[in-house]
């Protein structure tokens, strides 16, 4: 007497994998993504901070305004073009009115697609109280896609 699988019970189980598969590679991908993504958020922290110092120096956030009439958002802006990441090169990160940071990736799950971090104030109106993200303008990334910690 032989023992074994028969060939229904293994296309049973190759089918399952299959679905399985099927269910859990888009998913996968969206994580990686978010993943790639997050390297924005983490990367742009230290221009996150000088925003906020700016705001507390300045009482205001800065704008394009101030960028070029040479005021110390223009070493923001400078400071925003020279970062570099592994998903976006040097030059892919905007400083924008009102404190706006928009990041477009160049490489990974979300090349050529971007996000924005927009600065929520305090009540009073004197400090930053927590970063929102959203697709950018121009390339917007699946809303998906964003880090988790912005969802």
């Amino acid at each position: 007497m032989q023992k074994g699988f028969t060939l229904i019970e293994l296309m049973i189980v190759v089918a399952i994998i299959g679905i399985l598969a099927a269910i859990a590679l888009p998913a996968y991908q969206d994580y990686t993504a978010r993943a790639q993504a997050s390297e924005g958020f983490k990367a742009t922290s230290g221009l996150q901070t000088d925003i906020g110092t700016y705001l507390a120096d300045k009482g205001a956030l800065p704008d394009k305004a101030d960028q070029a009439a040479g005021k110390p958002a223009e070493s923001l802006a400078d400071q925003a073009a020279k970062l570099e990441g592994k998903y976006f090169a040097a030059g892919g990160v905007t400083l924008l009115d009102d404190g706006v940071i928009d990041i477009q990736f160049s490489a990974g799950s979300n090349a050529n697609k971007g996000m924005k971090l927009t600065p929520n104030l305090s009540t009073a109106g004197t400090q930053i109280k927590s970063w929102t993200c959203a697709p950018s303008a121009t390339n917007p990334i699946d809303a998906k896609r964003l880090p988790t910690s912005c969802q």
